[in-house]
């Protein structure tokens, strides 16, 4: 009796144990997870790392225009650039700006401070959440400015910076790490009191490294390495309104955005040759802000709704797809200080209404005047 209990025991452990086998042998991984890391994130990754760098440089410019209440503007006027620190003179706190003449006109040359240096930090974290696709890391970025030419219309300026990013991609049970330098001129001007435009271009180089995970056997893989360099590309252009209502500060803006990622050709370890790609994205956006300050600072909150006009989308051949949605808001809070030969900048940002990815950031613009 106890040789046929055990022998019964034995045949279910075996009638199990086969069946796992033959459901393992039975799995297919999906073709994503063959995918290398960065065919997936790209179509992502490309407008939510340029937007952070052209908000920045924005930022800087506009930081540049800052009248206290609406007296101000009728007898003084509003200048983009300069910057002198004017105390208590007539209404005015702080006018970034250069001094104005007795009967209310604009300085040709200014008078202030004829340039200034500026450094940015950002850290913008960023997940996508649809199974297929899924991914999440941070992208960081350090900028240095000057603006090298400034007057009472406009302001001339160049900034360095260098970036990083750090992504797990779950949808392949892998990783990618980008880091390179870019190089960011830009230039605005003053139409009038009221309407400014801008314009931001950027170039930078990257390398990235990545890696993936095979599976050759029931819970048995082998990590699939890559290395490879990129050039990206963008340009930025801009019309904005700053109108002045007591001590409220109401931003308007209008805005166009082109980005353009190029990558070389490279070989996975595992012998997968891949192609060199071009990758393009253009984006619309309407920003609207409002900013509440009295004396030296003053705090804010604007919403920024961006559209794409031809979303880079990730297909696949079968099965569920992706969202890929075209439009979403970039919400905005913070905070702005004005001293003398000193300005500051902080701000949280937020991304909403795209399905499945959700996007957070921190951002700080420092300027000093030289």
């Amino acid at each position: 009796m106890l040789h046929k209990t055990l022998s019964r025991i034995l045949g279910f452990a075996l009638l199990l144990y086969g069946g796992t086998a033959l459901a393992f042998t039975l799995i297919t991984p999906p073709p994503e997870a063959f995918s290398p890391s960065e065919s997936i994130t790209s179509s992502t990754t490309l407008q939510t790392q340029v937007t952070p760098i052209a908000g920045a440089i924005r930022t800087q410019i506009f930081s540049l225009r800052r009248p206290r209440g609406a007296s101000a503007t009728s007898s003084l006027g509003i200048v983009l650039a300069a910057n002198s620190y004017t105390g208590l003179r007539s209404d005015v706190d702080y006018l970034a700006a250069a001094p104005v003449d007795a009967g209310g006109g604009n300085g040709s040359t200014g008078g202030g401070n004829s340039e200034s240096f500026w450094v940015s930090g950002m850290s913008n974290s960023l997940e996508n959440e649809f199974s297929r696709t899924a991914f999440h890391g941070t992208t960081q970025n350090v900028l240095f400015g000057l603006d090298m030419t400034r007057s009472d219309r406009y302001v001339l300026g160049l900034s360095v910076g260098y970036e990083a990013s750090k992504f797990t991609t779950t949808f392949n049970a892998g990783n990618e790490r980008s880091d390179g330098f870019n190089l960011n001129p830009y230039f605005a001007y003053l139409l009038s009191d009221s309407w400014s435009v801008d314009l931001i271009l950027g170039y930078g180089q990257f390398n990235t490294r990545q890696s993936r995970s095979l599976g050759v056997a029931p819970f048995v893989t082998i990590p699939v390495d890559s290395e490879f360099k990129s050039t990206r590309g963008f340009a930025s252009a801009n019309l904005t309104n700053i109108s002045l209502l007591g001590d409220w500060k109401l931003t308007g803006s209008l805005g166009a955005q082109g980005s353009r990622r190029e990558q070389d050709a490279y070989t996975e370890t595992d012998g997968t040759a891949i192609a060199s790609s071009k990758l393009t994205a253009e984006q619309y956006s309407l920003l609207g802000e409002a900013a509440y300050g009295r004396g030296r600072s003053e705090t804010f909150f604007g919403a920024m709704y961006q559209y794409s006009t031809d979303p880079v989308k990730t297909q696949f051949a079968t099965g569920l797809q992706p969202p890929d949605d075209p439009d979403s808001y970039l919400l905005s809070a913070g905070w702005r200080y004005f001293g003398k030969d000193l300005t500051a900048n902080f701000v949280f940002t937020g991304r909403v209404g795209q399905e499945d990815v959700k996007e957070y950031g921190f951002s700080m613009v420092i300027r000093v005047d030289l």
